[in-house]
C-alpha cells in the first residue's frame, strides 16, 4: 500500500461548520483555494507552460462547483488530483453526489484517505424551559390561542421523542395573522434561532425547475441550501402559491429521510418542515394541493381572524413598538385617537394594521410642517 496518499476530508453542513472544521494553517503551509487553482491551472496552459504550482493544502468549498463548468463535473475527483500533491491535505464542504462516490470508490481501493465529518442539528429538549418558551412565544402571537395550543402538542412531542422521519406541520389561514411570526419564534426558542426559509411565491414559473430538481450541477438547488443549512428547522412559506409541477420535490422530502436532487445527496432525518398557507379549510387544502401532499402533512394548525380585543392589542402595540419613530413630537394617545376610527372591529389582520398606523403617524408629523405652506 502506497505511503504517500491524499487525505481527504469531507464536511458536510453550514458553511459555519466548515470553517470552524478547518485548522489553523500555518504560514508556510502551501494553501490553495480550488477556483484560484483551477485559474492558476487554466493559465498555464493557455500561456503553454507546465503547471508546477501543486497545493498541499487544498480548499474546496462548496460555492466553487458552481463556478465551474458543467462538464468538469463528471471529473472532479481527477481534477481535484491535478491540482494536489500525491499527500495532500484535501477539505471538502458538501461534495456533489458524482464526487462523493468517486471518493469512496478510490477509498475502498485503498488509494486515499477518506474521513466525513456531518453537523449534528438538534432542537432544545430541555424539558425545564419548554414552558417558559411557549409562554414566550405566545405573548407575541396575539388572538391565536387554539393555534399556540396544537403548537405546544407538536413541540412537546418532538422534543420528547426521536423521530426520524421529518415531521411537516401546516399552518393555514388568511395572511397577517401570525403565522410566520409564529414560525420565527419557534425558531428562536428551539433552534438557537437558525433555520432554512424559502418563500415559495417567488418560484412561479419552469425557470425555477433547476432548482427545485437539480438539473443543472453547477448551479443552485435546493439540495444545495439544504446540505448548508444550519438547524433542522426548515420553513416553506406560501406552498398555495407554488406551481403544482414542483410539487414532486415535496413528496420526497417529506417521506424519507433521505432527499436526493440530480446532484446531491441529503440527510433530512428529524427534520421539522413547517408549510403556511392562505388557504381557510382543510377541504379547500385537499382540492387545491392534492392528496398526495395533503396525506404527507403531519398536523394542520389553523389561524382565526382576529377578534376586536386582539385588534385593539395589535393596534397599541403597533403604536408603543414604534414610539421610538415619533419619541416625544406625538403622542401615544394621539395616535391611537386618530388611528381608531380606521381601524375595523373584524377582518383586520397585522398588515392592514400596521399600514393605517404608518399613515397616521406620517400625516401627524406632517400637520406641523403643512400648516408653513
Amino acid at each position: 500500500m502506497e505511503t504517500n496518499m491524499r487525505n481527504y476530508h469531507i464536511v458536510i453542513g453550514s458553511k459555519r461548520y466548515f470553517d470552524e472544521y478547518l485548522p489553523d494553517f500555518k504560514k508556510e503551509d502551501s494553501v490553495y483555494d480550488f477556483s484560484d487553482s483551477i485559474k492558476l491551472s487554466d493559465a498555464f496552459r493557455e500561456s503553454g507552460k507546465i503547471n508546477d504550482h501543486f497545493a498541499s493544502i487544498l480548499i474546496v468549498r462548496n460555492n466553487n462547483y458552481n463556478g465551474i463548468v458543467e462538464a468538469a463535473h463528471d471529473r472532479l475527483g481527477p481534477l481535484i488530483e491535478e491540482l494536489t500533491t500525491s499527500s495532500a491535505e484535501i477539505y471538502i464542504h458538501n461534495p456533489p453526489r458524482i464526487l462523493m462516490k468517486y471518493l469512496e470508490e478510490q477509498n475502498d481501493r485503498l488509494s486515499i484517505k477518506l474521513s466525513i465529518s456531518r453537523e449534528k442539528y438538534e432542537i432544545n429538549r430541555d424539558p425545564s424551559i419548554f414552558i417558559n418558551n411557549i409562554k414566550e412565544i405566545s405573548s407575541h402571537i396575539l388572538g391565536q390561542q387554539t393555534a399556540l395550543t396544537e403548537i405546544s402538542k407538536s413541540l412537546w412531542y418532538l422534543t420528547t421523542v426521536k423521530r426520524e422521519k421529518p415531521y411537516v406541520i401546516m399552518l393555514y389561514g388568511d395572511s397577517g395573522l401570525g403565522k410566520t411570526e409564529l414560525v420565527r419564534e419557534i425558531a428562536k426558542k428551539f433552534f438557537d434561532g437558525k433555520f432554512l426559509e424559502k418563500h415559495l411565491s417567488m418560484f412561479k414559473n419552469d425557470n425555477y425547475t433547476n432548482y427545485f430538481f437539480g438539473d443543472k450541477p453547477n448551479r443552485r438547488s435546493i439540495g444545495f441550501d439544504l446540505l448548508e443549512r444550519e438547524s433542522n428547522l426548515i420553513f416553506f412559506d406560501e406552498l398555495d402559491k407554488c406551481p403544482e409541477y414542483f410539487f414532486s420535490t415535496f413528496y420526497t422530502l417529506f417521506d424519507n429521510v433521505q432527499f436526493k436532487d440530480s446532484t446531491y445527496d441529503v440527510n433530512v432525518s428529524e427534520t421539522v418542515i413547517i408549510l403556511t398557507s392562505n388557504y381557510n379549510s382543510k377541504e379547500e387544502m385537499q382540492k387545491k394541493l392534492g392528496l398526495p401532499i395533503f396525506y404527507r402533512i403531519d398536523k394542520f394548525i389553523h389561524f382565526n381572524e382576529f377578534n376586536c380585543d386582539t385588534i385593539y392589542r395589535i393596534v397599541q402595540n403597533e403604536i408603543l413598538e414604534r414610539k421610538v419613530e415619533y419619541n416625544d413630537k406625538i403622542s401615544p394617545d394621539a395616535i391611537y385617537a386618530a388611528v381608531s376610527p380606521l381601524v375595523s372591529t373584524s377582518g383586520e389582520n397585522a398588515r392592514t394594521i400596521k399600514y393605517k398606523v404608518q399613515q397616521v403617524i406620517e400625516d401627524l408629523l406632517f400637520e406641523e410642517i403643512h400648516e408653513k405652506f
